[in-house]
């Protein structure tokens, strides 16, 4: 019966989505939860910006601020209530990742380390915000970006924030209320601010048995 529940929600998530149909690419069988929205802040282009694989079950928001960047999740992920992707360039979740509640991926800085462009920034936002063309005519001049990859069976642990050019290898486990901002290897634990490798995980088992 819970089942079923869900599948509802999914359908009528998915008839929320219809404005944004011809952006998306969502595996039929990929359940879209009560929190799972994308929205295009700025305007896009006639391409898929969002790909949802088999059997991922999403309560997560997916925003663009910009024309720009795609966000790939693979099959079998897991990504739950009030987590946010934020995308400029690129996100790529490989299978059977597992992200916990109020995580945060950010592929870009969202202002300029020079005080001067941020004082531009807030004016841009004062005068146009609200307006239809608010966020295509923000100015990225000096914020840096880099994409993000997240490899197979990652499990990323509550309130954790992923920054940009960063590669979690597979396997990897980030603890909760860390912040990654450097590349993490296969099957390490990371935790703290910023994140620190604290052991390898040894697996008992062969991977391909697993069903």
């Amino acid at each position: 019966m819970k089942h079923l529940l869900l599948k509802l929600i999914s359908m009528l998530q998915r008839r929320r989505l219809r404005r944004a149909a011809k952006n998306l690419s969502i595996d039929p069988s990929a359940l879209l939860l009560r929190k799972f929205g994308v929205r295009f802040l700025a305007s896009t282009e006639d391409r898929i910006y969002v790909t949802i694989g088999k059997q991922s079950m999403l309560n997560a928001g997916i925003i663009f601020e910009a024309g720009t960047g795609q966000v790939t999740i693979g099959e079998r992920c897991y990504i739950g209530a009030n987590s946010t992707i934020m995308c400029r360039n690129g996100v790529t979740l490989g299978d059977d990742v597992v992200i916990a509640w109020d995580v945060t991926i950010y592929d870009h800085d969202s202002h300029s380390l020079d005080w001067r462009d941020r004082v531009n920034a807030v004016r841009h936002f004062y005068e146009t915000y609200g307006e239809p063309d608010c966020f295509d005519k923000i100015d990225w001049t000096g914020v840096g970006s880099a994409p993000i990859t997240i490899g197979d069976r990652v499990w990323i642990g509550f309130d954790a924030v992923i920054l940009k050019g960063v590669t979690i290898g597979e396997g990897a486990v980030i603890g909760a209320r860390s912040v990654v901002t450097k590349d993490v290897e296969p099957y390490t634990i990371v935790a703290g601010n910023p994140a620190r490798p604290i052991r390898k995980i040894e697996i008992p088992y062969d991977n391909a048995a697993v069903e």
